[in-house]
C-alpha cells in the first residue's frame, strides 16, 4: 500500500532545499530513499540541482515535477521565486505509474490525452485515478486533453491536478521527468493502489454580474475571435473601461468569464457558473479559453468577493470532512489559481484562507499536504472530470 509524506521549503540553494525537504518530510523513516518524488518548484530554482540532489539522496524514486506560480504545503503557502513542495511516495511499482510526452504542436488536444493515457495503461492497466500537471502553454483546450484520457480508461476516473505555469510571463513552463528537464512538456502520474479513494471539491466564491453578458459569434476551438459581434478584445476592454494597450494578464484579471452550469450541478458546486479566463492576443485581437468555446456560447462576467471566497472555502473543507465520515486522510493534492494568491493584488488574505481549508481537514495532524499555484485546475463536479479556473481544488486521499 501506498505511503505518503510531505514538505516545503524556501531555502535559496536548490541543493540544499531538496534535502531539508526529503529530510522532513521522511523524517523518522530509516533512510531517504523512497519510490516516487513529486516536485513543485517556482522558477527561481536550478532545476538539474533538484533532480541530481534528489536522485543521489533517494536513488530508487522516480521524480515527476513541473513549474508553478508558488506552492503550497503543511506549512502554507509560498509565492517566492525559490518555493519548493515534494510529496515522497513509498510502495510498490505495481501501485503507480508515471507517463510524460512533449507539448508537440501538431498534435492536438484530445491526440495528446489518449497518448498520455496509453503510456500510462500499458505500465499499468489497473490505474483508478491520476494526477494530470500539463503545461499551460501552448494554451490548448484541455477539455479534450481529458476527453482523450478517458477514451483510454474511463469517464469515471478521477483526473485532478492542474496546468503547470511559470511566474506570470507566459513565456515558458518546465516538466521533471527522472533526470529530465524539458519545455512545455505534460506529465501524469497514475495511482494503482486499490485501497485507495478519493474525495474531490472545488469551489470559486465569485460574484457573476448581472447585466454584462458577452456572446461567443465568431471562434475557433478555444480561440475567440469575437464577442457581439465585434473583436473579441476591443469588446472586452470597452466594456471593461480599459485602453486596449493594457496587458493581456492585467486583462485577465478583470475580465472573468463565467459560463452557467446544468442547474443539477449547482448544490454540489455552490454556484450556478463555472469561471474561464480569457487570456488574449493582442496581434489578432482573440482570446484564448481553457476549453473548447462554440459559437453562440453565452458568457457573463464575475467578480471576487472576498467575504464568499471564504465562505466558499468553508463549505469545501465542511464538505470534505462530511464525505471522510471519520477517516483520517492519508494525503492531499492542492490546486489553488495563481490568481488567488499575490496576483490578485493583495486583496486576499491567502495564508488564511489556506490555513481555513488545512486544519479542518487536519485537525492539526501532520497530514501530508502538496499544492501549486496553477493556470487551471482539475477536478469533478457530478462524476464528471472538469477544468476549473479561479478556484481552491482539494483532491483528498483515504483509504
Amino acid at each position: 500500500m501506498l505511503q505518503f509524506f510531505s514538505a516545503s521549503t524556501s531555502i535559496v540553494n536548490s541543493k540544499r532545499a531538496i534535502t531539508e525537504c526529503l529530510e522532513i518530510a521522511l523524517e523518522g523513516e530509516a533512510n531517504l530513499d523512497c519510490d516516487l518524488i513529486i516536485i513543485y518548484t517556482a522558477m527561481g530554482h536550478n532545476f538539474k540541482e533538484l533532480l541530481s540532489e534528489a536522485k543521489r539522496l533517494s536513488p530508487s524514486a522516480r521524480i515527476v515535477g513541473c513549474t508553478c506560480a508558488g506552492t503550497i504545503g503543511r506549512e502554507g503557502p509560498n509565492e517566492s521565486m525559490k518555493a519548493l513542495a515534494i510529496m515522497a511516495i513509498k510502495g510498490l511499482n505495481e501501485e503507480f505509474a508515471v507517463a510524460g510526452i512533449p507539448a508537440t504542436k501538431n498534435m492536438d488536444a484530445y491526440e495528446k490525452g489518449v497518448r498520455i493515457a496509453q503510456e500510462l495503461k500499458t505500465i499499468n492497466p489497473d490505474i483508478n485515478m491520476i494526477l494530470f500537471l500539463p503545461s499551460v502553454l501552448p494554451f490548448i483546450p484541455i477539455d479534450q486533453a481529458m476527453t482523450g484520457i478517458e477514451s483510454v480508461f474511463s469517464p469515471e476516473i478521477p483526473i485532478f491536478g492542474g496546468s503547470s505555469v511559470d511566474n506570470m510571463k507566459t513565456i515558458n513552463t518546465y516538466a521533471l521527468f527522472d533526470d529530465q528537464i524539458i519545455e512545455k512538456r505534460w506529465v501524469a502520474i497514475g495511482f494503482a493502489d486499490p485501497t485507495l479513494k478519493i474525495i474531490t471539491q472545488v469551489n470559486h466564491g465569485f460574484d457573476v454580474i448581472q447585466g454584462m453578458q458577452l456572446e461567443v459569434t465568431r471562434s475557433e476551438s478555444n480561440i475567440i475571435y469575437e464577442f457581439n459581434g465585434e473583436p473579441a478584445w476591443e469588446f472586452l476592454t470597452n466594456m471593461l473601461g480599459v485602453p486596449e494597450t493594457t496587458k493581456p494578464a492585467e486583462v485577465m484579471t478583470l475580465g472573468i468569464a463565467a459560463e452557467e452550469l446544468p442547474a443539477e450541478l449547482e448544490v454540489e458546486y455552490g454556484s450556478r457558473y463555472i469561471l474561464r479566463s480569457l487570456y488574449g492576443n493582442v496581434k489578432d485581437q482573440s482570446f484564448y479559453y481553457p476549453v473548447e468555446c462554440e459559437e453562440g456560447t453565452r458568457l457573463q462576467l464575475a467578480k471576487r468577493d472576498e467575504k464568499q471566497m471564504f465562505d466558499g472555502v468553508d463549505r469545501l473543507t465542511n464538505r470534505i470532512s462530511e464525505l471522510l465520515m471519520g477517516k483520517k486522510p492519508l494525503a492531499v493534492f492542492h490546486v489553488d489559481c495563481l490568481l488567488r494568491g499575490r496576483f490578485s493584488i493583495n486583496r486576499i488574505l491567502k495564508d488564511e484562507i489556506i490555513n481555513r481549508m488545512q486544519y479542518p481537514i487536519c485537525q492539526g495532524d501532520p497530514v501530508p499536504w502538496i499544492g501549486f499555484y496553477s493556470g487551471g485546475e482539475f477536478n469533478r463536479i457530478g462524476g464528471k472530470n472538469w477544468v476549473h479556473t479561479f478556484t481552491s481544488s482539494l483532491s483528498v486521499i483515504h483509504r
